[in-house]
C-alpha cells in the first residue's frame, strides 16, 4: 500500500537584499512568524522564496518552536537580526501591525541551505579568495 507523501512546506522571505544575502550565505537560519504554524516540522526541507523576487533556495528544517513573542528569548531574537526585545516587537509590527507580546509565535531554525543560488555564492566567494583582484573587476561592475 503506498503512503502519503508531505507537500514541501515553504516561507516568505522579505524582498531585503541583505536578508537574503545572509541566508545564502549560511549566516540567518531562523525566522519568527505571527501565529502558531502547522506544517513545519524537523528534518523536513523547506523552501525559502520570495514573491516579487526570482530567488528561491532549500533548507532542512532544524527546531520548530511555539510561544508567545515576550517568550523569545535573547538568542532567537538576536539570531534573526534583532538587538533586543523592543527591537523585535518593533520589526514585527512592521509585518504584523496587530502584534502584541502576548501574540502567538513559531521560532523556525534551518540549516543545510542549498541550490543554484547557494553554488553561485560559494563560486564567487571562492573566486574573490583565489583572484580578488579579477574578482572585482567582474563582480563590482554597475
Amino acid at each position: 500500500m503506498a503512503t502519503l507523501k508531505k507537500p514541501l512546506v515553504a516561507l516568505l522571505v522579505a524582498p531585503d537584499d541583505g536578508m537574503r544575502r545572509d541566508i545564502v550565505a549560511g549566516v540567518k537560519q531562523i525566522t519568527i512568524r505571527e501565529g502558531y504554524r502547522e506544517g513545519y516540522e524537523v528534518g523536513r526541507p523547506v523552501m525559502l522564496g520570495c514573491e516579487t523576487e526570482p530567488w528561491c533556495v532549500l533548507a532542512n528544517i532544524t527546531a520548530v518552536r511555539h510561544c508567545a513573542l515576550a517568550e523569545v528569548t535573547p538568542e532567537e531574537l538576536e539570531a534573526d537580526g534583532f538587538q533586543d526585545h523592543d527591537d523585535m516587537l518593533e520589526g514585527m509590527r512592521r509585518f504584523y501591525p496587530e502584534m502584541t507580546w502576548d501574540s502567538a509565535v513559531t521560532v523556525i531554525r534551518w540549516e543545510n541551505v542549498r541550490g543554484k543560488l547557494v553554488e553561485e555564492y560559494r563560486h564567487r566567494q571562492a573566486y574573490w579568495i583565489k583572484f580578488p583582484q579579477i574578482a572585482r573587476r567582474i563582480f563590482d561592475r554597475k
